[in-house]
């Protein structure tokens, strides 16, 4: 018994010292004790307006995996040992970050490391002391008296990991024994890692620039106090910052403009100083670095980065009014039309030959002539069609996330298409599709009218002038006609053809919006080109053109095609002119009338050539 016992004991001691063994590293970390009180999560103070919480946690793993630059000190090297050496303590003065430090390195040497050279950086930046203490009272003081400025900046910890786990980097560690004695260098090397690998990549990501830029650049009290324009709201309205919205690192964020190659950030100038990389001297040079438009043209510093649409008064700031205009009074008049018809269709009123037209159609349906004559469209027409919609659908998808980067829902999008360079490049592709596509369709219209001529004997004019799709001046009576039955001036519906009117405006509606899109895609995706031989501002307001007319097209589309083709009881739940041919008996006699006697009298002097020939 007494073995067993004293085996035990030896077993109990001998778990006692390796989990004691095991919490070596945290508590080398703090020789001096804090994390004892500190490493709880609830360790926090109701301060005296009783509103403020002060928290006072500490995650003891940083210390215990050396995951930040201060993770190497004990808390009396920033802290006053004279006021937390007793607990409780004595009230603690901020810290002052530009005190010079004492770190320890592997062969136990001391090295003086320390902040202040960054107080004289500042002093000749934009960013000065008082600069930064005027900024903190206008944000409401969120750092006290006698706090360092340093910390509107900054915040632990420096060494950021970008979301990665602590196991996701154990095996890129391990490379380092591969000469380094884990026996000697012990913990110190997890410092190391951690220290150049965070000065090999960006300490922030683009968003997370911005973001804190936007501290004061955002800020109305700031923006007014020292006369600033809003740059973080043009800057995320741009290009640029639609593309950092989305997630991507490969854009120009705030430092990548204000901030030159291999500068120091701290020493951040004015762009009316001369070694200024955003001065107008070396602004072109700025946009021309390896990282973003090495192959542009010198011009391309012209485009606009912070462009403000309510400020400006130049071609951009018309081209704008421009295309408000054109969607009033192209959209407009459409969808004015269409709510019209939705009304007549509410208020149950129709043209007093309705029936007869729809007993005609049904009938004329019935036959396989009648059919083969009111076949609206060819099966190369609706080929045609369908490789336009499934253009049009893709290029929406990918397109608008990109102009409303800052929705949750583009996010969500970009992020099922795989990110930011996927869409683009299915973009781009399927915008060329597309251009081929409309190359593709001028050639059957030429084809068509070549043939036509031959055919008909007629002039080029004439020819193209009667072609179905052309709009006339008998489509224009038709339409003040179609009003006027609307608005209940008049009784009938006029007897439209084989297209209507509003479908002849989207058809070449299409020509004008492909031409349109295409031309400045391709300057915008060939940017370098561009700025090699007209100016940048090309590019701003190339932006602003393909935006306006997509949005157009999709208002076109989305709204009064729509409608037309899917939600009008006419053809409900989907006409299937261009799936099957087949244009349905009630929209025929809707809209189409005209065309259903042509049918019957080719139908009725067909059967009468055959009765005098028998």
């Amino acid at each position: 018994m007494a073995r067993a016992r004293n085996a035990k004991l030896l077993w109990a001691a001998g778990l006692l010292a390796g989990l004691v063994a095991g919490e070596r590293p945290a508590r080398g970390a703090d020789p001096e004790g804090c994390l004892i009180c500190h490493r709880y999560r609830g360790l926090a103070r109701l301060e005296s307006d009783g509103r403020t919480v002060r928290p006072f946690h500490v995650d003891p793993t940083y210390y215990d995996r050396m995951l930040g630059p201060h993770a190497r000190l004990l808390c009396t090297d920033c802290h006053d040992r004279s006021q937390v050496e007793v607990v409780p303590h004595r009230p603690v003065s901020p810290v002052d970050c530009t005190t010079t430090c004492h770190l320890s390195s592997a062969e136990r040497l001391e090295v003086e490391f320390g902040h202040d050279p960054i107080e004289g950086m500042l002093a000749s930046s934009v960013h000065t002391e008082n600069v930064l203490t005027a900024c903190n009272g206008l944000l409401g003081e969120p750092l006290r008296a006698g706090q360092s400025r340093c910390l509107l900046c900054h915040e632990e910890p420096m060494f950021r990991r970008g979301g990665h786990t602590w196991a996701d980097q154990e095996a890129p560690i391990k490379r380092c024994d591969v000469c380094h004695d884990p026996s000697v260098v012990g913990k110190t090397r997890y410092y190391w890692y951690w220290h150049v690998h965070a000065r090999s990549r960006p300490a922030r990501t683009n968003a997370g620039m911005v973001r804190l830029c936007a501290t004061c650049h955002a800020d109305q009290r700031v923006r007014e106090s020292f006369e600033l324009p809003d740059s973080i709201g043009s800057y995320l309205a741009s290009f640029h910052g639609k593309a950092t919205l989305l997630g991507s690192e490969r854009t120009a964020a705030c430092l990548d403009c204000h901030v030159g190659p291999m500068q120091n950030v701290h020493v951040m100038d004015s762009r009316h100083q001369a070694i200024s990389p955003t001065n107008p001297k070396h602004l072109a040079d700025t946009c021309r670095s390896p990282r973003c438009h090495p192959t542009a043209g010198e011009r391309v510093s012209t485009a606009a980065v912070h462009l403000d649409l309510g400020t400006t008064r130049g071609i951009e700031f018309f081209t704008g009014c421009l295309f408000v205009l054109l969607i009033i009074f192209t959209f407009g008049p459409s969808a004015g039309l269409t709510c019209l018809e939705m009304l007549a269709v509410v208020t149950g009123r129709h043209d007093p030959a309705h029936k007869d037209r729809l007993h005609l159609a049904e009938k004329l349906l019935a036959e396989p002539g009648g059919r083969r004559l009111l076949q609206r469209f060819t099966p190369h027409q609706r080929v045609q069609h369908w490789a336009l919609a499934v253009c049009f659908i893709t290029l929406v998808v990918t397109g608008f996330p990109m102009k409303f980067a800052d929705r949750a829902w583009a996010i969500w999008v970009i992020e099922q298409i795989g990110g930011l360079p996927r869409a683009r490049l299915i973009h781009r592709w399927v915008g060329i599709f597309l251009l081929s596509g409309m190359f593709y369709h001028l050639c059957y219209v030429v084809h068509y009218l070549i043939r036509q001529r031959r055919r008909t004997g007629k002039g080029f004019v004439s020819t193209f002038l009667a072609m179905p799709m052309v709009m006339r001046w008998p489509d224009v009576k038709d339409l003040f006609h179609l009003i006027g039955f609307l608005l209940g001036i008049r009784k009938s519906r006029p007897e439209g053809g084989r297209f209507s009117l509003e479908e002849k405006f989207e058809y070449f509606g299409v020509f004008w919006g492909v031409m349109l899109l295409g031309f400045t895609g391709l300057l915008m995706w060939h940017n370098s080109w561009t700025t090699r031989y007209l100016t940048g501002r090309v590019l701003t307001v190339a932006s602003l053109i393909h935006t306006f007319e997509a949005f157009l097209a999709l208002l076109h589309v989305g709204i009064v095609h729509m409608v037309s083709v899917i939600f009008s009881p006419a053809v409900f739940p989907v006409s299937p002119a261009m799936l099957t041919g087949t244009t349905p008996a009630e929209e025929l006699a809707e809209g189409h009338s005209a065309m259903l006697t042509e049918a019957a009298d080719k139908l009725q002097a067909a059967a009468a050539g055959e009765a005098s020939h028998a």
